[in-house]
């Protein structure tokens, strides 16, 4: 009876640990299982309006971007921060393919101007809050859409 007890107590407690842990793999952040951006996808913005997005090297556009990236991503990502955000951006973006502080900076302007959870890392929630300096393909002005 006794080490019936034991083992009762036993297996209570490895399924609170379980639960735990399990709760604790839960909880990671979903921005950070993304995928690295490497490239840019040309995205159908409506009528004849194509943006630049970043993307994966098959075409995702559900992929992250933080200080440290560079490349052709980086560089579609800082066109639009530089356009479509505000005039610190504008005079403060160079579109050089690196996301360094000043890239970071401007995510975070972004995020703040567009309702999106604040932390300066680009991912799928930010690219869906913010404007994407789109060419008109029509014949008409280039501009910022959403």
């Amino acid at each position: 009876m006794n080490l019936r007890k034991q083992l009762s107590g036993v297996t209570g407690a490895v399924a609170v640990a379980a639960g735990l842990l399990a709760g604790t793999v839960a909880a990671a952040p979903a921005a950070h299982a993304a995928p690295t951006c490497t490239t840019a996808v040309l995205k159908n913005m409506g009528q004849s309006y194509y943006a630049n997005q970043p993307s994966t090297s098959n075409w995702s556009t559900s992929c992250i971007l933080s200080q440290g990236s560079r490349g052709y991503a980086v560089e579609a990502l800082q066109r639009s921060l530089r356009m479509c955000v505000n005039s610190w951006t504008r005079n403060n973006v160079v579109v050089d393919g690196i996301y360094g502080p000043k890239t970071a900076q401007a995510v975070r302007y972004a995020q703040a101007m567009y309702g999106s959870a604040v932390d300066g890392v680009y991912g799928p929630n930010t690219r869906d809050a913010m404007r994407w300096w789109s060419e008109n393909y029509g014949g008409g002005a280039d501009a910022c859409r959403g």
